[in-house]
């Protein structure tokens, strides 16, 4: 047991040993197993990040209530509506250059940023 008042090695690794067992149970128990939830997306996670750099307090507070996840989802959703809604409209009033295949690509790429561009400004990045 003791020796000079204190535990051999052996006698301390079964005390560790038994300690990360009971642990183990004990959280096995304790917690049930969560279901799996979706990602919070791109624009979730940016929108998480701004809230995180430029409004702590409001973070901190939807990390408290526990809504902060939940909000995250639905700028996410609502911000991937709105990119194919802008795109739909830039299209409509531009139309597709025919032949090269490079204006087609830099076309594209255009729409695609100028919406990401709209909705980052109009939803991403305001405070919820």
């Amino acid at each position: 047991m003791l020796k000079d008042g204190k535990y051999t090695t052996e006698e301390s690794m079964e005390a560790l040993a038994m300690t990360a067992e009971e642990i183990e149970a004990a959280e096995s128990e304790t917690h049930e197993p969560q279901e799996e939830q979706p990602p919070i997306g791109k624009y979730g996670s940016l929108f998480r990040d701004y809230l995180k750099e430029n409004h702590p307090g409001r973070h901190a507070y939807l990390l408290s209530e526990t809504t902060l996840r939940d909000i995250c989802l639905a700028v996410d959703r609502e911000a991937r509506e709105m990119t194919e809604t802008v795109q739909n409209q830039l299209r409509a009033k531009t139309p597709r250059p025919q032949g090269d295949f490079m204006k087609t690509v830099r076309y594209e790429t255009a729409i695609r940023d100028q919406a990401e561009e709209t909705v980052l400004r109009e939803i991403v990045y305001k405070p919820r």
